[in-house]
């Protein structure tokens, strides 16, 4: 249950990097796309955490509500079963994003529009791993199995398919290092 919780922190602690301590932007972050995708993903895994299974269920009976809400919801497809640790950051949502289920994610996961961290077959829980500060330029795609170091940033347009190392940047299809940052 306090894992559940946990999420809604998460969620306050994303809005107040949304707004930079500047007063005047808490009025219009609640409004702002890439606010409604956090916001989706946060509920959604809470009252998964909290109920279990059991929110699979819920969501089927709730699929009128969801449909009806639908187009607020943007182009984003996280999965409430995916782990991202706090500081998701999500700009250009209308571009579309995709995170499956198997995803584990750290700290200040940054993504800038029309990214997919997504699988290539059946995954093991842990075979699908991002760590903390990683950021995904436009377009890119991560496909699992695969594990992505600490401090990675991914090109635009770069597709990773390979393990990544720690404080690297990768480009290209498929993604290889460029620099050590």
């Amino acid at each position: 249950m306090k894992i559940a919780f946990q999420q809604i922190l998460y969620l306050f602690d994303e809005v107040k990097k949304m707004n930079r301590a500047h007063i005047w932007q808490w009025g219009c972050c609640w409004f702002s796309p890439g606010f409604l995708m956090i916001f989706s993903y946060r509920v959604n895994r809470f009252f998964y955490l909290l109920f279990g299974k059991g929110w699979s269920v819920a969501r089927v009976i709730l699929s009128p509500m969801f449909w009806i809400l639908r187009p607020w919801s943007g182009n984003c497809e996280i999965h409430y079963r995916a782990e991202i640790g706090k500081g998701l950051r999500i700009f250009h949502p209308s571009l579309g994003v995709v995170i499956s289920d198997a995803t584990i994610a750290g700290e200040n996961l940054c993504l800038i529009g029309g990214n997919c961290i997504g699988i290539r077959g059946k995954l093991k829980k842990g075979e699908l791993m991002l760590g903390d500060n990683v950021s995904l330029g436009a377009n890119a795609v991560v496909l699992g199995p695969v594990k992505v170091g600490n401090n990675v940033n991914i090109g635009a347009g770069a597709v990773v398919v390979r393990d990544v190392p720690n404080d690297v940047t990768v480009v290209g299809v498929p993604a290889h290092c460029v620099k050590n940052n």
